[in-house]
């Protein structure tokens, strides 16, 4: 019966990617009404090509967070974070993909959902963790880019800025790790019951490591691909376009000189880099205080990351979670985020 399921479950995931190519073919020769007609290069530049970007990082840290798992490493690689998360209750295990998020977050919540399926963590466990590697070793993961792009345009307002982000990120992790004390049991002590059974079937361990990593991303390729090809469509079609105008007009608001809401626009209708340039550019004019300049950054992410969310972590997490799970998980870390930024601005608002 249950092959039975998992069968009738491949062949539906494989009709729904059908599906979505026949949608893509359609929309290229242009057979929706008002829909644009692809070119070649369009579609290697936007949509094969950074696709197969992502199944590659996709699929190299899936391989790799098998292969720790498998090899027993787990225990160990979690052991560099295990002070900090024994005090949350959380298993040396999810330490593993804790240290792995500061390196590569496909890795992390690869090794995650791993751990999480062959039952050496619990749900809460695997989304309280989750959540601690949205928190502080993202925004770490990010810094040494951010850092060189915001410091030579807007200098000391960004330094306030990164400041707080900086807040956000660790008033975060913070509240997880008590949550998790509250929450959890306490973990167990020693090292995982896998360390030590390594040797014992070293002759097997690349056929399980190999046979593993491949029905798994059969299944993560099977989820990435109609999500991504839908988000491009969607991108194309101008959804996103339309999604950041319609917010960005709802930003200019009476409590900022117009110029302060222009930084928000650039931001949010174009990328970092521009929002940023723009706000120097305001800055060094002496159009805008530095307090001003801080405040309009920090409403420019509010608003902006959620839709760069959308458009660009939706696909990897629903194909390495699962659609409802990756969804759930993309919304609740978001959310989580945008709130402790709220939190850590206002009073920087009122008193800076």
């Amino acid at each position: 019966m249950k092959a039975a399921q998992k069968t009738s479950g491949g062949w539906g995931r494989w009709l729904v990617l059908l599906v979505v190519g026949l949608v893509v073919m359609s929309y290229w020769l242009g057979w929706w009404p008002g829909a644009h007609h692809l070119t070649v290069h369009k579609l290697y530049r936007q949509l094969a090509s950074p696709l197969l970007r992502l199944l590659i990082y996709m699929g190299a840290g899936l391989l790799v967070g098998q292969a720790i798992e498998s090899l027993g490493w787990a225990a160990r690689l979690g052991g560099l974070a295990a002070p900090l998360l024994r005090w949350g209750h959380l298993r040396r295990e999810c330490g593993a993909s804790f240290t792995a998020a500061f390196f590569s977050g496909i890795m992390a919540n690869t090794m995650l959902i791993t751990l999480y399926q062959e039952g050496k963590i619990s749900r809460r466990e695997m989304t309280l963790t989750y959540l601690l590697n949205s928190a502080l070793p993202v925004y770490l993961l990010h810094l040494p880019t951010t850092f060189f792009i915001i410091l030579p345009l807007v200098k000391e307002a960004g330094l306030i800025y990164l400041g707080l982000t900086l807040s956000s990120a660790v008033l975060r992790t913070a509240v997880y790790l008590i949550y998790a004390r509250f929450r959890l049991m306490a973990a167990p002590g020693g090292e995982s019951a896998a360390a030590g059974t390594v040797q014992e079937r070293k002759e097997g361990l690349a056929r399980e490591i190999w046979g593993k990593f491949r029905q798994r991303f059969t299944r993560v390729i099977l989820y990435t691909l109609p999500i991504y090809l839908f988000i491009f469509i969607l991108n194309d079609g101008g959804f996103f376009k339309w999604l950041r105008d319609v917010t960005a007009s709802h930003i200019a608001v009476g409590f900022f000189p117009m110029e302060a809401a222009s930084v928000v626009i650039f931001s949010v209708a174009t990328e970092f880099t521009s929002g940023m340039a723009a706000a120097g550019a305001f800055l060094q004019a002496g159009t805008l205080t530095i307090h001003q300049t801080v405040l309009a950054l920090v409403l420019g992410n509010i608003v902006a990351t959620p839709i760069r969310a959308l458009r660009h972590q939706l696909p990897s997490h629903m194909g390495i979670f699962s659609p409802k799970l990756g969804t759930e998980y993309l919304l609740l870390s978001q959310g989580l985020r945008l709130a402790s930024l709220v939190l850590v601005a206002v009073p920087y608002a009122l008193w800076g």
